[in-house]
């Protein structure tokens, strides 16, 4: 793998103090550098694809064939997948050998199509589809012995029982990580809601903020 893009990975998906790339400066860079970002991302794709050049976001690609789970399968989709946006993202490392990862898929899609973006569509499912409501949650999934995501799962997740779940934010790096089995599902099922609650506070904080502030300024406007 590219050593430049072997490193953006790790300053992204890690949690933030787990390396010296996760800082409060590097983050404001990497937004600030989120065109180069995905400049070098094309890169890496379009050598795979037959359209030079051309880059698709992971939310394009789940449009296009109505999913709600996109399927990472370089490491290069994972730096993709975590960048698009803001909101939280779920990632599922599973392997095509574990029992329970099968047994966990179902319960995870649900839970996926709960969340995840909702389509518009036909009857018949031919028209192109459109997203009619943004979901609060992306979900993908990883699998570890697909040859080309090995080293990124032992390397740099350090992912080695499965199913294992993967959270991210954009602007902060990896929030969680653990071990579910199917049996603890619930687990899951209670950190994304948790961690939606928090989201929700930190937003009506920021509107009420906001409104303070204008509150201020029409005093002082008055006071003139």
């Amino acid at each position: 793998m590219n050593t430049c893009l072997w490193l953006l990975l790790c300053s992204i998906i890690l949690p933030r103090g787990a390396t010296p790339f996760i800082t409060s400066s590097s983050v404001a860079t990497r937004r600030a550098d989120d065109g180069r970002r995905i400049q070098q991302t094309q890169l890496f794709v379009s050598s795979t694809t037959s359209t030079p050049n051309v880059w698709v976001p992971p939310s394009q690609r789940l449009l296009e064939t109505r999913s709600t789970i996109f399927k990472i399968q370089q490491p290069e989709e994972l730096l993709d997948f975590i960048s698009e946006d803001d909101r939280l993202c779920v990632i599922k490392v599973y392997a095509s050998w574990c029992q329970a990862c099968k047994k966990f898929d179902l319960r995870y899609r649900k839970l996926a199509s709960k969340y995840s973006d909702k389509y518009t569509t036909n009857a018949k499912g031919t028209t192109p589809a459109e997203i009619k409501e943004q979901g609060k949650i992306r979900f993908a999934e990883l699998q570890y012995d697909n040859p080309q995501n090995e080293d990124l799962c032992d390397s740099v997740l350090g992912t080695t029982s499965f199913p294992y779940i993967l959270i991210y934010k954009r602007q902060e790096g990896k929030i969680r990580g653990f071990h579910c089995t199917p049996a603890k599902f619930q687990l899951l099922v209670n950190t994304v809601e948790e961690l939606l609650v928090e989201e929700e506070e930190e937003e009506s904080h920021g509107v009420d903020d906001s409104l303070q502030k204008q509150v201020i300024d029409l005093g002082l406007a008055d006071r003139r």
